[in-house]
This record gives structure tokens, C-alpha cells and sequence, in this order.
């Protein structure tokens, strides 16, 4: 199980620092796809798009280092929880926009479908696996003598 979590644990990490890069770098197309949810009011954009990838990006690298595993996989539990509620919404009422998750709208793989709804539902459930299982195994702190498990 240990094993697991770690890869758990590394698949998540890895992916919301992969998400943060370009929305830190480009924060106004984040902002651009965030207003096309039309979920937020529109002077919310700004703020989300400048504070939410930097709070992926933490999350991911605690993961990544067994550093607060629970608390880091309570916040991508959340955050992967509201995108997909999200993406259930714009795909339900047939909204055509991209769904922002990894780049601009501009320069993504395609709109919101079947595919974006499995897999961060799947996502979710990994996330959520690791908060409720995740032992601290495999961190950083294992490596201080005397600190380890």
C-alpha cells in the first residue's frame, strides 16, 4: 500500500506542477479562461488566476515530498472536487469553451467532454486515496537521522 500512495502521491504532485507552470507564467489567459466559466464574478478572475497556481504548485511539491501529505492531498482533493463540479456544470448546460486545466484556451486540446469529466473524476479519487491512506512514507523527513520512519 505504501508503494501505492507514493505513486499516488507522485502522479499528483507531478500533474499540478505541471498545471501551474503556464497559468503562473501567463496568468491573463488563466484569468480569460476562468471568466469563460462564468461561474465567478468577472473581478475574481484577476485575483483566482494570480493565487490559484501558486497554491497548485505548493501542493504538488509537498506532495512530490511527502511534506503535509495530508494537508497538501486535502487541498488537490478540494481543488480537483471544484473542477470537477465545474466542468460537470459547463458540460451539462453545453457550454463550447476550453477547459483552461493546462494552458491557455488558445493553445489547448480541445473543449469540455467526456473525457475532461473521467478523467478528473479519476483524479479525485486518486487525490482522495491518497488523503484518507497516505502514512507519511517516503518524505523528506526520512532522510533526517532520527527523524525517519
Amino acid at each position: 500500500m505504501k508503494y501505492l500512495t507514493l505513486l499516488a502521491r507522485l502522479l499528483i504532485g507531478g500533474l499540478f506542477i505541471y498545471a501551474s507552470v503556464h497559468k503562473i507564467f501567463y496568468p491573463l489567459d488563466f484569468a480569460a479562461a476562468i471568466r469563460n466559466y462564468n461561474m465567478l464574478p468577472p473581478s475574481w478572475s484577476n485575483f483566482v488566476a494570480l493565487t490559484l497556481p501558486w497554491i497548485e504548485l505548493g501542493a504538488g511539491i509537498f506532495l512530490i515530498l511527502g511534506i503535509q501529505t495530508r494537508p497538501s492531498a486535502l487541498i488537490t482533493t478540494g481543488l480537483l472536487g471544484i473542477f470537477l463540479g465545474a466542468l460537470i456544470y459547463v458540460f451539462h448546460i453545453g457550454l463550447d469553451i476550453d477547459c483552461g486545466c493546462f494552458s491557455s484556451s488558445s493553445s489547448s486540446a480541445g473543449r469540455v467532454g467526456v473525457y475532461h469529466l473521467v478523467r478528473d473524476g479519476s483524479l479525485f479519487l486518486i487525490s482522495l486515496f491518497i488523503l484518507l491512506m497516505d502514512s507519511g512514507q517516503f518524505s523528506v523527513y526520512s532522510l533526517i537521522p532520527g527523524k525517519g520512519q
